[in-house]
């Protein structure tokens, strides 16, 4: 249990950075070990001979580029993407795992993104790059949070992914919305050292608010990375802030944890609408 001192300091952390990182609790390992294994699962169902040569889980994750080539990796990685969706327990797992911090940061009445997505970064694949943005450019709410979760200990490095602080993040910015006759690419160059790779290990949570400028560049190191990523917010916190998309319940979010007396005033007002309507 998280007392009201250590709750402090992880809100001012997140405030300070844009971003937390939490060590997965013994009791919901459990829940982490179940994303990793139905993973791997799926590999091992398209490449049997792969489960014998790694007996190590970091290891084998660290090496699917010695066994899935680039010109298969999109359609592969689509394919694990469909496998993991299309079983609910595996997000009701992704959403244990997180928890204890989307509790601190979020709240517990609260949205999950319907689907999971999946990221294979291997050793210089120039097609997977994601080049410096911040979620809201495609219309995502700033009260959301993104939970990022790798599937073996990621260096702080090209194999990971980066991130600017707060204290960087509106200068940068605005030169992305409002400088003319320049690219995304050079910002980035321009801004290089603003920026720092995450390190984080299997068995750690990160977490970090979609408004914060980040991305990733060409795998250059000798092992591939593999994570997750899925977005939560307060269930009742604003969805289309910056114009009318579909990012949204019930089109992008689902709805957690919903207390009773929200679904009492939601049943209200909907029979007063359908009572407007008739009249």
């Amino acid at each position: 249990m998280i007392n009201n001192k250590t709750q402090t300091l992880i809100e001012r952390e997140f405030s300070k950075k844009g971003y937390y990182i939490f060590d997965v609790s013994k009791e919901n390992k459990k829940y982490l070990e179940y994303l990793r294994s139905q993973i791997k699962n799926q590999i091992i169902k398209n490449f049997p001979l792969v489960k014998s040569k790694y007996k190590d889980d970091n290891e084998f994750f660290e090496n699917i580029h010695k066994f899935v080539s680039q010109k298969r990796l999109n359609e592969f990685r689509l394919s694990i993407i469909n496998s993991i969706n299309n079983n609910k327990k595996y997000s009701d797992n992704y959403y244990l795992v997180a928890k204890e911090g989307l509790d601190i940061l979020v709240g517990n009445e609260i949205a999950m993104q319907k689907k999971l997505n999946l990221s294979i970064q291997v050793p210089n694949d120039n097609e997977s790059n994601l080049p410096m943005h911040s979620d809201i450019y495609a219309g995502e709410s700033p009260f959301e949070v993104v939970v990022w979760i790798p599937m073996m200990n990621v260096r702080a490095s090209s194999h990971s992914m980066f991130i600017t602080t707060p204290k960087h993040n509106k200068s940068i910015n605005n030169d992305v919305t409002f400088k003319k006759n320049t690219t995304i690419e050079k910002i980035f160059k321009k801004n290089k050292k603003k920026f720092n790779f995450i390190k984080i290990d299997f068995g750690q949570v990160l977490i970090f608010s979609p408004i914060i400028l980040h991305g990733n560049t060409v795998n250059k190191t000798d092992i591939t990375r593999v994570s997750l990523n899925c977005r939560f917010k307060s269930l009742l916190s604003p969805y289309d802030v910056f114009n009318k998309t579909h990012r949204n319940i019930p089109h992008f979010f689902r709805p957690l944890n919903t207390k009773i007396l929200t679904k009492v005033g939601f049943n209200f007002i909907n029979s007063v609408y359908e009572k407007n309507k008739k009249n």
